[in-house]
């Protein structure tokens, strides 16, 4: 590859392919409002694809060098951004990797457009496109048909949650991952939390159980998570 194949229109065939493939992952995570969309989506596949091309153009300028240098940055620095998209719940639940995972996937697709390889960039957006599409069906079926429920339930008192162990028991499911916290209130009360897993012999209904379990006595709030 040298700077003679980076001629205006290869160069505006790699800025094209790159904010139409990435602006169609991005639009994906728009529809379900998640913090990285449309625009972050495009704004760093353009970014990658230019970081690639200029690795190019001056290893080609200068006749020396590693015209990967400068993209290895992006693969690494990229790992910033997608952390400020993740973000951890009260309920210790994890949220955003996905997205994360998406404006990786966006920096790569960026960097092979740069490089002018172009079956490879747009073979991968196939790939990543199903898993976040298709693939999400199965990921539904899968969560209809679990056995296992995770959830985050607030308690009266430490014996109500004795109370809630003992119940599930009864019902042939078995408590798992049991992480417990005790914080004070602004009236000198103290609140109980927790974050479990249910698991059950058969797959059950989820919104059956949280029904169910949430209005057991001396719960005053529970959610699946």
């Amino acid at each position: 590859m040298s700077s003679e194949s980076l001629t205006i229109p290869s160069i505006l065939l790699r800025i094209v392919l790159s904010m139409l493939l990435s602006g169609i992952l991005g639009y994906e995570r728009e529809k379900k409002r998640r913090p990285a969309g449309f625009r972050t989506h495009i704004v760093v596949c353009l970014g990658s694809s230019l970081a690639m091309m200029t690795g190019i153009y001056l290893t080609d300028l200068y006749g020396t060098g590693d015209p990967g240098r400068i993209a290895a940055q992006v693969i690494s620095g990229i790992g910033f951004l997608g952390a400020g998209t993740i973000l951890v719940t009260r309920q210790n639940q994890v949220k955003g990797l996905t997205t994360a995972a998406g404006l990786w996937a966006s920096a790569c697709l960026g960097l092979a457009l740069g490089a002018g390889f172009y079956g490879g960039a747009v073979l991968s957006f196939a790939g990543i496109w199903s898993s976040l599409k298709i693939l999400q069906k199965v990921d539904s079926y899968l969560y209809v048909h679990s056995k296992v429920i995770n959830l985050y339930v607030e308690f009266n008192s430490v014996s109500d949650v004795s109370r809630f162990i003992s119940y599930a028991r009864s019902q042939n499911a078995s408590v798992r991952n049991l992480e417990m916290n005790r914080s004070k209130n602004a009236d000198g009360s103290v609140s109980i939390s927790a974050v479990l897993s249910l698991k059950f012999e058969q797959p059950v209904s989820h919104t059956h159980i949280v029904e169910i379990y949430g209005a057991l006595e001396g719960i005053t709030f529970l959610e699946e998570v």
